[in-house]
Parts: C-alpha cells; sequence; structure tokens
C-alpha cells in the first residue's frame, strides 16, 4: 500500500471516462422521451405506455452502467493504492 495517496491522482483516473458519458446520454435521451410523454399527439396516438416503458428500461440502463461504473472505479482506486 502506498504510504501517501494522492486525492487529486485518484479523482482524475478513478471515473472510465466513456461509460461516465454513455450514463449522462442514457440520462438525457431519458428526459427528452419522459418530456414527450406529456405531448398530445403521442397520448392520442396510444403511445404513453411504450415510452412509459422506454423510460423504464433506460432507467434500467443507468443503473446497470452505474454499478459497472462503481466497479471500476472501486478496482481502479485499489491498484492505484498499491
Amino acid at each position: 500500500m502506498k504510504a501517501e495517496i494522492n486525492i487529486e491522482e485518484i479523482k482524475n483516473n478513478a471515473v472510465h471516462s466513456e461509460l461516465l458519458k454513455a450514463m449522462c446520454l442514457i440520462n438525457q435521451a431519458r428526459n427528452i422521451v419522459s418530456g414527450a410523454m406529456d405531448e398530445k399527439e403521442l397520448r392520442d396516438a396510444g403511445q404513453w405506455d411504450c415510452l412509459d416503458e422506454a423510460v423504464t428500461k433506460l432507467n434500467e440502463c443507468t443503473c446497470d452502467i452505474g454499478y459497472i461504473i462503481g466497479v471500476t472505479v472501486t478496482g481502479r482506486v485499489e491498484s492505484m493504492m498499491r
């Protein structure tokens, strides 16, 4: 284990930037779809259930990516602490 911990180095190198980008894009997509659910045209066309399911699936993707990010961060921090 390292005698001194460089918190800045850990902050800069621990997060997998591409996965973080993916999570942000998924959240953005979820917000767009969620906003579309309020549109009268889509409600009248009977698409509310489909949109609700899409929002649910995007939420599940966010959870999955968040878990992977957490596991990755933990592994990177552990390797940096050696």
